[in-house]
């Protein structure tokens, strides 16, 4: 395997890994994953663009040592500052590869920062959310944002339900279908993501069978939110038939417990997910082939 860069929030302003795929330095890629929190998804996915010989940054959001603990005003300035770090390494052109409240982010801070070039959001939301603090049974609504910036928040919709009881849920649906807590939420003009600031093209990747949010709605109304503001560059959305919102590359044993329709539709799900893959390649080669 090519070599690696670990950076740190006290000397880099962000944790991070760098993959540095075919060593090639005319593109990158800023891998983000969900509420999952850790590092784990996000490396897995920042190598799998490492193995198809494109350099990726995996990005820690929270819940690692150098970074909060919640799902809480995570500051946008991590991508802010791997942005001006991968191009103090030489990156000519870097894009960003969110999942889930990675889309959020990656969403979000392209619509803030133009040095960002290509963009892909999995399963995405249109609007920012309230952030989520707790362990266990006290997980639940933060009262407060999932993302801040130069110390303020970023505005944000609140979930109706304060309390979440996962087990209940579980018992009744036989799967992690938190669906029920993420609709009808209080979506006012300052928490939606203003996509058609972003300079760049935009992939969307949603699931009509997402059990966690309507990615697939909130898809829908990016497109048409771009299409009423003259969007000058590509969008492509892709919404997929069987997958679940865990729409990364390589699924394990303990995720495709969680999903139903990960255990009923275990082939057309496998035969989705390789299509994605190819998908993702795609639009990373066509984003930067003229750069």
């Amino acid at each position: 395997m090519n070599g690696t860069i670990s950076t740190t929030v006290a000397v880099n302003g962000f944790e991070g890994v760098l993959y540095s795929g075919d060593g090639t330095k005319n593109r990158v890629m800023i891998v983000m994953s969900g509420s999952n929190g850790g590092m784990k998804l996000t490396k897995a996915e920042a190598l799998f663009y490492q193995k198809n010989g494109i350099p990726a940054l995996a990005l820690a959001l929270f819940k690692t040592k150098q970074t909060g603990e919640f799902l809480d005003r995570v500051p946008v300035e991590y991508v802010e500052n791997a942005i001006k770090w991968l191009k103090e390494q030489g990156y000519q052109n870097i894009g960003i590869d969110g999942m889930s409240k990675g889309s959020e982010m990656a969403l979000l801070a392209a619509s803030m920062f133009s040095e960002i070039s290509c963009v892909i959001a999995r399963v995405p939301s249109y609007f920012v959310s309230e952030g989520l603090s707790g362990k266990g049974k006290n997980k639940g609504p933060s009262g407060t944002s999932c993302w801040s910036y130069k110390g303020e928040e970023i505005p944000y919709a609140p979930y109706n339900k304060r309390s979440f009881d996962i087990l209940k849920m579980f018992r009744e649906e036989k799967e992690l279908h938190i669906i029920r807590f993420n609709r009808d939420k209080k979506v006012t003009p300052e928490t939606v993501i203003p996509v058609e600031k972003i300079e760049a093209p935009i992939l969307l990747l949603s699931s009509k069978r997402d059990e966690v949010w309507p990615s697939y709605d909130s898809s829908l109304f990016i497109e048409k939110r771009l299409r009423e503001n003259g969007f000058a560059y590509p969008v492509k959305h892709v919404a997929y038939e069987s997958m679940s919102h865990a729409m990364i590359t390589r699924i394990s044993f303990g995720i495709r417990l969680v999903f139903k329709t990960e255990r009923q539709n275990v082939k057309a799900c496998e035969i989705e997910r390789s299509k994605m893959g190819k998908e993702l390649i795609e639009w990373v080669d066509a984003c930067f082939q003229e750069k």
